[in-house]
């Protein structure tokens, strides 16, 4: 593909700390920063802990920014030697989603609490609880928002104050918030500074909040919030280099997170990817008019702008990919295919890109896979039969054996290298926290040296384990995610490497 001067500029600069790369829709903008990733990994993760963060808003942008990736031109990775580390692995696709919900459950397990996220009708319930009691302070002012017709617009500005991670009344009376529309009565409201009108609302908030601390809930924006809090004092997930897609709809918590996941060092980035000319969503923060420097950024001279239109040459070869991603056999017909819709999907998560892949299983027709699009669940043509062996312990270790129980069919693209791939059912619960729980099938890939942090399926002894592998002072440790099990120390005993796990199948 032939780069314009600006992409070009984009692609072979050094990393030097916060850029921002605008434009609008088919300038080029993804093309031009994925196409700068085998530079960093070659030459800019220099220390084993580096590692490359993508950050999308769904997991469809997740899939396509991994099609822009996995079809560039160029060679996308070069190792210098065999001595050289390999980076290959250090690139993480993933959703803001799904960082929140890693994060989030750090903050669980390290309080010991379970959190319970409440309903958009136990919210608007408990809303209108607050709204009740705060309006008896406020009888002189007759303040309109007291209204039911203002019940939406209140939640929606609560909904703000908490993505936006104002958590006092100084700090949202003070920030500049320009006047919203009504739905319901169609008026303008100005929400001005430092006026009593704003602090109602935020007496509201708290009330609000306590209400739900009563029922033991929380809402969305807690979650984010209580992620940040537990990334703030324990950032046990961070990258070198970050891109962050579409940051003109994120919210400033979800933009905070993602700065303080970021280790900052003499040749660390983070990126920001803008589009311009798209509709703004209702919590983002740098579209409702805020600097870069409101999240401690100086984009000065770190600012690059495409404006060359592209034909949409990447989206139609991913479009026809997605279309032709296996083709429907010629004697399928729609009665055929409805009758599938009645079956529940099953979840494949790469664990090594972090996509999650959604696909159906015929139970009638074990030689047949069906994923999902625009609707219509389409028959998977290119499959690989992965040999599925006994259980293995996630928990305390458990005797093996070596005969295939089962044959497991996956799409042939999901899984990169197809000769050395087989599949172990897991039994227990010691990685919980890495999303793998009793009765899930983890792929493993045969490897007999991981790298640190792979979760790896373990022979000791002749009783197999699943762990992720660390070292610590040299070392080999097989450490658990559940703070129930103690580390397994490899000392004298006989250990062999089964090998590292590249995808779970949640069952």
């Amino acid at each position: 593909m032939e780069f314009n001067r600006k992409q070009k500029k984009i692609i072979n600069s050094k990393p030097n700390g916060p850029m921002l790369i605008k434009g609008e829709n088919s300038t080029g903008k993804t093309t031009a920063y994925v196409n700068k990733i085998p530079t960093l990994l070659n030459n800019y993760c220099i220390n084993k802990n580096d590692r490359i963060l993508i950050a999308t808003n769904s997991e469809e942008h997740s899939k396509f920014i991994s099609f822009v990736y996995d079809n560039m031109d160029s060679e996308k990775y070069h190792q210098n030697s065999f001595f050289d580390a390999d980076n290959t692995n250090k690139l993480e696709i993933s959703t803001i989603s799904s960082l929140i919900q890693y994060y989030f459950n750090q903050y669980e397990t390290e309080h010991k609490i379970k959190l319970i996220e409440a309903s958009i009708t136990e919210c608007e319930v408990q809303l209108k609880k607050a709204i009740e009691v705060i309006k008896q302070k406020y009888t002189k002012e007759k303040f309109d928002i007291f209204d039911a017709s203002y019940t939406k617009f209140i939640f929606e500005e609560i909904t703000w104050i908490k993505a936006s991670g104002l958590n006092s009344i100084e700090e949202y009376q003070n920030v500049p918030r320009k006047s919203r529309i009504n739905e319901i009565t169609g008026n303008k409201k100005i929400l001005r500074k430092n006026s009593k009108l704003r602090h109602a609302i935020y007496d509201i908030v708290i009330e609000y909040n306590n209400n739900l601390n009563k029922i033991n809930k929380i809402d969305l924006q807690d979650k984010a919030s209580f992620a940040l809090k537990s990334a703030t004092n324990n950032k046990t997930k961070a990258f070198t280099h970050i891109f962050i897609d579409n940051s003109e709809i994120l919210t400033k918590v979800e933009l905070d997170l993602l700065k303080t996941i970021h280790n900052q060092t003499h040749y660390s980035s983070i990126t920001f990817i803008f589009n311009i000319g798209e509709k703004p969503t209702l919590n983002a923060w740098i579209s409702d008019g805020k600097a870069f420097s409101s999240l401690g950024y100086d984009m000065k001279g770190k600012s690059i702008t495409l404006t060359e239109h592209y034909d949409h040459e990447v989206n139609e070869d991913y479009t026809t990919k997605v279309e032709n991603y296996d083709m429907i056999e010629s004697n399928t017909t729609p009665q055929n295919t409805d009758s599938y819709l009645t079956l529940n999907p099953i979840e494949y998560i790469d664990l090594k890109r972090n996509v999650s892949h959604k696909f159906i299983k015929d139970p009638d027709a074990l030689d047949e896979i069906y994923i999902k699009y625009n609707g219509i669940e389409e028959k998977v043509v290119d499959t690989i039969n992965i040999p599925v062996f006994n259980e293995i312990a996630a928990g305390s270790p458990i005797l093996m054996n070596d005969s295939i129980e089962d044959n497991y069919l996956l799409p042939k693209e999901w899984i990169r290298n197809t000769k050395d791939t087989f599949i172990l059912k897991v039994k227990g619960d010691s990685m919980i926290n890495k999303n793998i729980y009793d009765g899930d099938l983890v792929v493993i890939n045969k490897q007999p040296f991981p790298n640190v942090k792979d979760i790896v399926a373990v022979d000791i002894n002749g009783e197999a384990t699943l762990k992720t592998y660390k070292k610590i002072h040299g070392q080999v440790v097989l450490m658990p995610e559940n703070e129930k099990y103690d580390p397994i120390i490899i000392e004298d005993q006989e250990v062999h490497f089964l090998g590292v796990a590249i995808g779970l199948i949640k069952n």
